[in-house]
């Protein structure tokens, strides 16, 4: 669906099985962000088709954190699409984060990722995002906040009334709360989440912060 200009969600609505939203911002330089299972891309192709976008139009591809839900299927795109994670959970992936793949059964992406995000800038072309990092779910979760919009890209960060689990390998309550913490602070118009529905108005979201901070602390 399209949320904003050149702004695309396609969440991931079943109840049967596990999967991500998916994000897909279009512009100078095409890009997806956590395509997901590999066995569900499907959906994803179909519903940027009803768009009118095409998959193999994407030239970046981003995971907010290495979860087989959100990164199997990193290995559909080929070499001319540039890979991106957190430095910090890219090296996670490699030592204890590869405990989960084990456990889910799932096959971590055998292609490598080129490109290693660490906080600070990130030029989508003519597009600019800030990329947060946000350990917590993970220990090198990132979110992504596009400033001229007003929107946060939040991964596992946190939800719609809920954060990310914790009680996975690298999980950490303490360091998500400080996470959440920060991103309150900041001036947002549309969540999108990770997992369930996306959250629009800023009063809406400023409530869903207190809401989910009431909780933890």
């Amino acid at each position: 669906m399209r949320l904003l200009e050149d702004l695309y969600v396609y969440p991931w609505t079943s109840y049967e099985a596990n999967n991500c939203n998916t994000v897909f911002i279009d512009g100078k330089v095409p890009t997806i962000i956590d395509p997901g299972h590999a066995k569900f891309l499907g959906h994803i192709v179909s519903a940027m088709a009803r768009d009118g976008k095409q998959i193999d139009a994407v030239r970046f591809a981003l995971g907010t954190h290495s979860h087989p839900d959100h990164i199997e299927a990193m290995d559909y795109f080929d070499a001319s699409v540039v890979k991106a994670i957190g430095r910090t959970e890219y090296e996670y992936l490699r030592e204890e984060g590869e405990e989960l793949y084990f456990i889910t059964g799932d096959a971590a992406p055998k292609t490598p990722f080129s490109v290693l995000l660490k906080e600070g800038s990130l030029n989508l072309g003519d597009k600019e995002f800030i990329v947060l990092e946000t350990p917590g779910h993970s220990p090198g979760s990132i979110c992504l906040y596009w400033q001229e919009k007003k929107v946060l890209i939040s991964g596992d960060t946190l939800f719609y009334m809920g954060v990310g689990r914790t009680d996975l390998p690298g999980g950490n309550t303490e360091a998500l709360i400080s996470s959440i913490q920060r991103l309150a602070g900041l001036d947002i118009e549309y969540l999108v989440p990770g997992h369930g529905e996306v959250v629009r108005g800023f009063e809406t979201i400023r409530k869903n912060f207190q809401a989910i901070l009431g909780g933890l602390l």
